[in-house]
């Protein structure tokens, strides 16, 4: 959230009036504040876990999070039809997910594109990726902002800038140390120069690749596991700039037990020998791996930051756009019940502590 700065005049240490650090108090006072919706396309199989990891950090800032929860039409409409899902309730998908062409006349101030259990040797030879291409194209139209994670991000690289991803040797699997390079849109805000951050995959885009486009960034790199968090801003504001599309190809929300558990049930599968690197102390499977990267999920409280200040408080509510939202109520830890009305507008400022909302 930005400070208020009562003065027309430049701060000594605070941040110069115009950035996206700072207002002044006549612009705060007339603010318009409305819940961000956020369209979330969960490709992942076990849909339950993703959703709790994702809605848990979306849900540590100030901000009110309304989340809808989408998925390929052929998915969907299978289960709806009878199909059983093997690793999430089915009742839980029929009851929570929308098909794209449900929310495609919607628009949302962020989407979220899911990784995905990929089988094929290529990205554009998964079964699924004409379906996902029809997302993607959607959210350059229809979401604010979007983010793109481990499978997702190699889609949308794929698909927006024609980056092939490519097969490794051996799975890069662990815990793999960053550094950040650069980070023009702040996406890295209060994290350290260098930081650890859980990596799994078979397939990478290469630097090279990634340098030939000047419009990504490079925010983070990896000696061992390559570029993983990338950045396309577009300005706002006049010389403000934010996040227009992030690309994420590694996992700050992981468990503590998350690569545990894929190297368990790799070995279950017969699928052996990736221990995963720099995980369990002294590479023993029986000692329990302390979580020195959790702070780096902030990137995704950091994104919807800046989409807040950017994103127009009318951006959802555009001409020839439809927006469902009748008033909804949340209950907010250790605070009274409380009303948001999201097609509405409201004066008052949000408080902390607020869940993220399900549509």
């Amino acid at each position: 959230m930005p400070v208020i700065v009562n003065s027309t005049e430049p701060h000594p240490f605070l941040p110069t009036l115009g950035s996206p650090e700072a207002m002044d108090i006549e612009r705060a006072r007339k603010q318009d504040i409305r819940p961000l919706e956020i369209a979330i396309f969960n490709l992942m199989a076990d849909k339950l876990a993703t959703e709790r990891q994702l809605a848990e950090w979306l849900g540590k800032t100030p901000l009110q999070v309304n989340l809808t929860f989408v998925t390929t039409d052929s998915y969907v409409n299978s289960i709806r039809a009878g199909r059983e899902s093997k690793n999430t309730p089915s009742e839980h998908i029929i009851n929570t997910y929308k098909g794209l062409s449900e929310v495609e006349g919607q628009k949302f101030d962020g989407a979220f594109f899911t990784g995905v259990n990929a089988l094929e040797k290529t990205v554009a030879e998964e079964k699924f990726y004409p379906e996902v291409q029809r997302a993607l194209d959607w959210s350059a139209t229809n979401a604010f902002s979007s983010v793109f994670l481990c499978w997702g991000a190699k889609a949308a690289l794929k698909h927006f800038h024609d980056i092939e991803s490519h097969k490794g040797k051996e799975k890069l699997f662990g815990l793999f140390g960053h550094e950040r390079v650069s980070d023009s849109t702040g996406v890295l805000d209060g994290l350290p120069d260098v930081f650890s951050i859980p990596v799994s995959r078979w397939k990478s885009p290469l630097r090279e690749d990634i340098r030939a486009h000047p419009s990504i960034e490079i925010v983070a790199d990896s000696k061992e596991s390559g570029p993983n968090i990338l950045v396309e801003s577009k300005p706002y504001n006049g010389s403000s700039i934010y996040p227009s599309r992030l690309y994420v190809l590694s996992h700050p929300e992981y468990d503590t037990d998350t690569l545990g558990r894929e190297y368990a049930r790799d070995n279950a599968n017969g699928i052996s020998g990736w221990l995963p690197m720099h995980y369990f102390p002294n590479d023993d499977t029986s000692q329990t791996p302390p979580n020195t990267w959790r702070h780096t999920a902030h990137i995704y409280t950091n994104w919807l930051s800046k989409i807040y200040r950017a994103v127009p408080y009318d951006f959802i509510t555009a001409p020839g756009v439809s927006m469902t939202g009748a008033a909804r109520e949340a209950l907010v830890p250790g605070a009274a019940l409380v009303r948001s009305e999201t097609a509405g507008r409201r004066r008052d400022r949000p408080r902390t502590g607020f869940l993220p909302q399900v549509r």
